[in-house]
């Protein structure tokens, strides 16, 4: 027969339950258990808890070594046997003991939880989850023990098989393509650092594999695939995790705003934020004031910290401060919510179970977008010059490297530049003068040329045209001659006019071997136009070879009213200018 103990319980009807159904279970709950009290003498009453109904829809208790009990009764008013899943969906229970009363009295164990192996009745999902199986017109009581350090939530719910087997696929799903997303990103940190000697991209790595792991422990997805391997106390590994995160996210903070410079004393207090989250990851081997003082300051104090320090950096305009904020921004909310619902102000949402491996996931998408767009930056710089945005000799290095090793050539000629009287601008004008010089030059090249082949400052007054393999003869020759006219426009810089012209070499592809070759030809051809008389276009031409060796003489273009060697036609010069290259404005 029934335990007397166990006639107050409350009764949930299976047949009540649809296929696709899922009700809250009305349960009661009984806190601050003897964890010494035999499970037999709880269940036939002769050591009586006070048993009461839970409130809310996930009941909350606070414990500090004792257990807290439920009992609940279930019933099949039906003619046909019936099953469903009992789900407590927290995944930080730790170990979860389900006693089933027998018809013939006795009591059936069955165990889950994150730090026990699943026994029994126990399903392995990432919570504590229950098959319950009722004949027709059967009637069971149930008592679960449930002991764990963290505070206790109880969102529990009978749910059908249909629905059960829906709703795991949806959670694993979720929390696969949200694990799968911090995993990606990753391995997208993991070849950023790889690249880089800066600290930060190292930091950030070991953030992002710290996160990912973070979401995989604590969402529970690591405790169902080890549900019935050995003994581990997940909870722990979640500490672990957690304090990882935490302190390599500050030494990410820390070393890519560079505080150590730009804000000493912040850097401190960032870097002992650090030091006290770590000790977060050791908590079991800490004495229980140290390690609850040490969680206490990395998931409570240390994100206020973390976010009045980076307001702050942002107030003062430290450059990628504002950025940094506003990535941190979704875990610092997510963590003011999970407060507010510990301290029961916020209420129960199924979207709790995500809200901090969702900020997590957010977070390493912003992060990865700035850093990636920093690497690219780097890399820009590395591979353009910087006064100009022209490419540099790096570049070209790298493109004659892929010229070389391709079937097909994608250049067709090299137009070699050199400006004329540009020294004389530098030594009377200043470096600044010089600089409008050739941000302007590079402006004119990109209009003249408009992406019909690639630009480089090759450093100083020297500058070099690739033009594409689609383009003719005629074209290319045409493009030189349109620049020459271009250059030849006054320069405004303050209150001068600055007067510059070029001398420009032009060699083909098809008249030598290779890239290599050609790019010598036209600073051949570049360096006859100086030796000529400068401001000229001098084109190479092997089929007129022998035509030239005859003549002795070599073919100029201009492309003003006269075909062969003309100068250009220069404004009237301030009288102090020997060089003739700069007048006042009117």
């Amino acid at each position: 027969m029934a335990p007397a103990a166990s006639a107050a319980a409350p009764a949930f009807d299976l047949a009540s339950l649809d296929r696709a159904g899922a009700r809250q279970l009305t349960a009661e709950f009984a806190a601050g258990a003897d964890p010494a009290l035999d499970p037999r003498s709880i269940v036939s009453g002769a050591a009586p808890l006070d048993f009461k109904r839970g409130e809310g829809r996930a009941p909350q208790f606070r414990q500090d070594g004792r257990d807290v009990w439920i009992r609940y009764r279930l019933t099949n008013s039906s003619s046909e046997p019936k099953s469903a899943k009992l789900i407590i969906n927290f995944s930080y229970l730790e170990q979860v003991d389900l006693f089933e009363v027998l018809p013939d009295g006795a009591l059936r164990l069955s165990s889950a939880g994150s730090a026990v192996p699943n026994t029994g009745a126990a399903v392995a999902t990432g919570y504590p989850t229950f098959q319950m199986m009722l004949t027709p017109a059967e009637t069971r009581d149930y008592y679960i023990r449930v002991r764990s350090d963290s505070v206790l939530f109880f969102p529990m719910r009978i749910v059908s098989e249909s629905r059960f087997s829906h709703a795991l696929t949806r959670d694993t799903l979720i929390w696969s393509l949200i694990a799968g997303t911090a995993l990606a990103f990753s391995i997208y940190a993991a070849s950023m650092s790889f690249g880089s000697a800066r600290g930060a991209y190292r930091a950030y790595l070991g953030f992002s594999i710290s996160a990912a792991g973070y979401i995989l422990v604590s969402s529970g997805l690591m405790n169902a695939l080890l549900a019935a391997g050995p003994t581990v106390n997940f909870n722990t590994l979640v500490y672990a995790a957690q304090a990882i995160v935490i302190t390599f996210g500050t030494l990410f903070i820390t070393r890519y705003l560079e505080m150590r410079h730009v804000a000493p004393r912040l850097y401190v207090l960032f870097a002992a934020q650090a030091g006290i989250a770590a000790l977060t990851g050791i908590s079991f081997i800490l004495p229980e004031w140290a390690a609850r003082l040490s969680y206490l300051v990395a998931t409570g104090l240390g994100p206020l910290v973390l976010m009045c320090g980076l307001g702050w950096l942002t107030w003062r305009g430290v450059p990628g401060a504002r950025s940094l904020l506003a990535a941190w921004t979704p875990c610092f909310l997510a963590t003011g919510w999970m407060y507010l619902r510990v301290i029961n102000v916020a209420p129960y949402l199924p979207i709790n179970h995500f809200i901090v491996p969702l900020s997590f996931a957010f977070t390493l998408a912003h992060l990865s977008a700035i850093l990636g767009g920093r690497a690219k930056e780097a890399e820009l710089w590395a591979n353009n010059d910087m006064l100009t945005g022209l490419g540099n000799r790096r570049l070209l290095t790298t493109l004659i490297d892929l010229e070389n090793r391709e079937s097909s050539h994608r250049y067709g000629a090299a137009i070699a530049i050199d400006l004329d009287n540009f020294k004389p601008v530098n030594d009377q004008y200043g470096h600044a003068a010089g600089d409008a010089v050739l941000v302007t030059v590079g402006e004119r090249l990109r209009a003249t040329f408009k992406g019909k082949g690639d630009l480089f400052r090759l450093g100083g007054d020297e500058f070099l045209i690739l033009t594409y393999s689609t383009l003719g003869r005629i074209e290319v020759i045409n493009l030189a001659g349109d620049y020459l006219v271009a250059n030849r426009e006054p320069i405004s810089f303050e209150e001068l006019e600055l007067n510059i012209d070029a001398s420009i070499g032009v060699a083909f592809s098809e008249d030598h071997g290779g890239l290599e070759a050609m790019l010598k030809q036209a600073d051949q051809e570049l360096y006859a136009v100086k030796q000529a008389g400068r401001g000229m276009v001098r084109i190479a031409d092997q089929r007129k070879a022998e035509q030239r060796r005859s003549r002795r003489s070599a073919e100029f273009f201009s492309p003003a009213a006269d075909l062969f060697a003309m100068p250009a036609k220069r404004s009237i010069a301030a009288a102090s200018d020997p060089g003739n290259v700069v007048r006042e404005k009117a």
